[in-house]
C-alpha cells in the first residue's frame, strides 16, 4: 500500500498508462476517436459549403455585363456588396459567439474561420461525447470487481487519480488527431487553402479542448464514484451534464443563478478566448479546479464504499 505522496503519485501515473494503453485496446477509444473526427469532418464541411456561397457570390458580381460587356463599375459594386455582407455576417457571427462582448469577439476574428467553426463545434459536443464514452471509467472497475485487486498495490485516491489522468491523455491523443480531417478537407477542397497557417492556429486551440475537457471530465468522475454499474453510471453523468448545463442557461436571468454558473464547465467556454492571456490561463486553471473539485467530491463517498 503506497503512503507517500510521492509513491501515491508514481502509482497513479503507471494506473494512468496502464489504463491509456487498455482505452487504446477497445472500442471506447475508437468510438471516441470516430465521433470527434465526425464532428471535425461536420464542421469543415459546413465552413466549406459557406466558402463554396461566396465563391459562387463572387463569380455572379464578376460576371455582370451591360450590353455584352463587362461593366466595370458594376462589377466593383457588386463586389463591394458582396464582401460588405460577408463582413457583416462575420462579426455578427463572432458577436453571437463571444455573447455580445466586443473584445471577446475580435480576439474570436484573429482564428482562420475554418478553425474557429472546428473549435467551437468540438466545444459544443464535447462535454456529451465524453458522458458517453468515459462514464464507467470508474464504476467499470467496481462493476465487475478488477479494482479489488489493484487496491492491493495502492490507495483509493492513487486509483482514482491515475484513471482520471487516463482519460485526460486519452483526449490529448484524440483531440490532436481530430484535427485531421480539418486540414485534409481543407487541402482536397478549399482554393488557395493556407496549411501553415491553419496548422498553427489548430495547434493553438490543442489546449483549449484539452482544459475545457478537463472541466467536464470533473462531473463524469463524480458520477463514476457514486454508482456501481456501467448503466447506472452513464445515466448519471448524463443527467448531471444537463443539469449544468440548464444552470448554464438559467444564468443568463442573472442572480443567484449567474454565481452558481462558475460551478458549470459550460460557463468557461467563451472564457478560453478573452484578449488576455492571464484571463485565458485563469479559465484553464478554473477548468482544473472543477476536475479536482468534482472527483474529491465523488472521492468522499468513493474512499469509504464497499468494494
Amino acid at each position: 500500500m503506497s503512503g507517500t505522496p510521492t509513491s501515491a503519485l508514481n502509482d497513479a501515473l503507471r494506473i494512468a498508462r496502464f489504463d491509456l494503453r487498455e482505452s487504446i485496446r477497445t472500442r471506447r477509444a475508437l468510438v471516441l476517436a470516430l465521433l470527434y473526427a465526425l464532428v471535425s469532418a461536420i464542421s469543415s464541411y459546413i465552413y466549406i459549403k459557406i466558402v463554396g456561397l461566396s465563391d459562387a457570390a463572387e463569380s455572379f458580381a464578376g460576371a455582370l455585363v451591360v450590353d455584352g460587356r463587362a461593366d466595370q463599375a458594376a462589377q466593383a459594386q457588386a463586389g463591394a456588396m458582396v464582401e460588405l455582407a460577408q463582413n457583416t455576417a462575420y462579426q455578427s457571427l463572432l458577436k453571437l459567439l463571444a455573447g455580445g462582448d466586443p473584445a471577446i469577439a475580435a480576439h474570436l476574428g484573429t482564428y482562420p474561420a475554418m478553425v474557429l467553426i472546428f473549435v467551437w463545434f468540438s466545444l459544443t459536443f464535447l462535454p456529451w461525447l465524453i458522458a458517453l464514452t468515459s462514464y464507467d471509467f470508474i464504476a467499470g472497475d467496481l462493476h465487475h470487481r478488477t479494482i479489488r485487486f489493484l487496491l492491493l498495490r495502492t490507495t483509493r485516491g492513487a486509483y482514482v487519480l491515475g484513471k482520471l489522468l487516463s482519460q485526460v491523455l486519452l483526449i490529448i491523443v484524440i483531440a490532436g488527431l481530430s484535427m485531421l480531417p480539418v486540414l485534409l478537407l481543407g487541402l482536397a477542397l478549399v482554393r488557395d487553402f493556407d496549411l501553415p497557417g491553419t496548422a498553427a492556429a489548430l495547434l493553438a486551440t490543442w489546449p483549449i479542448l484539452v482544459f475545457f475537457a478537463l472541466g467536464v471530465l470533473g462531473p463524469i468522475a463524480l458520477a463514476s464514484q457514486l454508482v456501481r454499474t456501467p448503466a447506472a453510471a452513464r445515466a448519471l453523468a448524463l443527467l448531471l451534464l444537463i443539469a449544468l448545463w440548464a444552470l448554464s442557461l438559467a444564468a443568463l436571468a442573472g442572480q443567484p443563478f449567474e454565481l452558481l454558473d462558475h460551478l458549470t464547465p459550460f460557463h468557461y467556454k467563451v472564457g478560453f478566448f478573452r484578449p488576455a492571456l492571464f484571463d485565458r490561463l485563469l479559465t484553464a486553471l478554473a477548468c482544473v479546479a472543477l476536475a479536482a473539485g468534482y472527483t474529491a467530491l465523488g472521492f468522499l463517498r468513493f474512499r469509504r464504499r464497499d468494494l
